[in-house]
């Protein structure tokens, strides 16, 4: 289980996981992934993400290499690029039909 003090949020945006991995639910509220906020996370094996997070930022699970699955809740409408980049481990991952933008190389290696 993870604790509030994993997680660096401001004005509602995840600015940084410094948590140890392992299944990560992320706190209620957060309206947003930014931008490399688990960058290099490599024991990071899931990732729950709260149905008030309307957007994933660029590189924000980059080099996540342990990370295996992905849901996407409805409320997320953008994704942007190389959000899961060089995640190797990533075999499964839902994207709602909600998602209106899917930036560049989202899935790049």
């Amino acid at each position: 289980m993870n604790s509030d003090n994993d997680f660096r949020i401001e004005n509602g945006v995840l600015v940084k996981y410094t948590g140890a991995g392992g299944d990560v639910v992320i706190p209620d509220g957060v309206t947003s992934i930014g931008d490399e906020a688990f960058e290099d996370c490599e024991s990071l094996a899931s990732i729950t993400i709260p149905n008030s997070v309307t957007s994933i930022g660029n590189f924000a699970f980059w080099r996540c290499t342990s990370l295996s699955s992905v849901t996407i809740p409805d409320s997320v409408t953008s994704i942007e690029d190389k959000a899961f980049r060089d995640c190797a481990s990533l075999t499964s991952i839902r994207i709602p039909d909600s998602t209106t933008r899917i930036g560049d190389g989202v899935f790049y290696n």
